[in-house]
């Protein structure tokens, strides 16, 4: 055989090697790569179906649990493993819809935002009443929230809230989020919302405080914690902040009283009896902001000792 008929041969055998390769299936790929497959992968597809009712007594059980592990695995950060779980639920019941959520889920983190959408479109096509939707955006919003990919985190909110328009949830956590990032703006637009929808939730007015004073927005900051203690009289966050804006506002008696109600809350907290300290020593009560400072002191502050070392001689 001649070298250009040797050279000929290699590259025929070579593309069908690879062409042969590229229709295998690859279970680290949404339903195997979307190719046929052999008699042996079919025989052994079979296999995990029979042995999967055996373990867990009907095709849906054994489904829920094959979906829990890619949630399990996406949530710790293992999207290989993931993606092997998603296909095995869709391989027992290519009908059901969340394995087409977690593939999109797990596309978006790979970057691959236009097959993510297409699955998605395949989730919702498959989830007709929109009750698994609500549930596999949840996941992945948790999911997405444990890995610090807070934007995405926001989108999988905000599918949230437009399937489920009167649940303040996602709200309350857009908000959260976008203050996470720096969205002052966005933050306010949604903690506004929830607190629309849900106007007895004592955190979303704490949150929503908390934003307020950070932009320097004090009197609105006062406005919110004093809500959030009236809805709930023990938040003990919502004292401790409103304390604070006092402090910065120079309103130290007032803000002795909140840090009075924050150490009979919890007296064991050495940084809220130092904080007490802190405004009597502002309101030239030398003697019982020591008092505290040496409280403060045994009960674990480290910053106790030099207060009292600098105010206590």
């Amino acid at each position: 055989m001649n070298l250009k008929l040797s050279l000929i041969l290699f590259l025929i055998l070579g593309f069908t090697s690879c062409g042969s390769k590229a229709q295998q299936a690859d279970n680290t790929k949404p339903m195997y790569g979307e190719v046929p497959k052999s008699s042996e992968h079919i025989s052994i597809d079979n296999g995990f179906i029979k042995e999967s009712i055996s373990q867990y007594g009907t095709i849906d059980n054994s489904v829920n649990v094959y979906t829990d592990y890619g949630w399990r695995y996406f949530y710790n950060n293992d999207l290989k493993t993931a993606m092997k779980r998603f296909n095995q639920s869709w391989l027992l019941n290519p009908e059901y819809p969340d394995s087409y959520f977690g593939f999109a889920a797990l596309l978006e983190m790979y970057g691959n935002k236009n097959d993510a959408q297409r699955f998605y479109k395949l989730g919702f096509e498959k989830d007709v009443n929109k009750s698994r939707a609500v549930i596999c955006f949840q996941r992945i919003a948790d999911c997405k929230e444990q890995l610090k990919d807070y934007e995405c985190t926001i989108e999988a909110y905000m599918k949230i809230a437009e399937l489920n328009p009167k649940n303040s949830l996602p709200y309350k956590k857009i908000g959260y989020l976008n203050m996470q990032l720096k969205n002052k703006d966005n933050s306010l637009k949604a903690y506004n919302k929830a607190i629309e929808l849900d106007s007895n939730d004592a955190v979303t007015y704490n949150n929503r405080g908390y934003l307020y004073q950070n932009n320097d927005d004090l009197e609105n900051a006062i406005l919110d914690y004093s809500k959030a203690i009236e809805l709930d009289s023990k938040y003990i966050s919502a004292y401790v902040n409103r304390g604070i804006v006092q402090m910065q506002k120079n309103n130290f008696e007032t803000a002795k009283k909140d840090f009075e109600v924050c150490v009979k809350l919890d007296s064991k907290s050495g940084e809220l009896r130092r904080m007490l300290g802190m405004t009597k020593l502002r309101l030239n009560d030398r003697s019982g902001a020591c008092k505290d400072f040496e409280i403060a002191q045994k009960i674990g502050d480290e910053y106790a000792e030099e207060l009292i070392k600098q105010n206590c001689k």
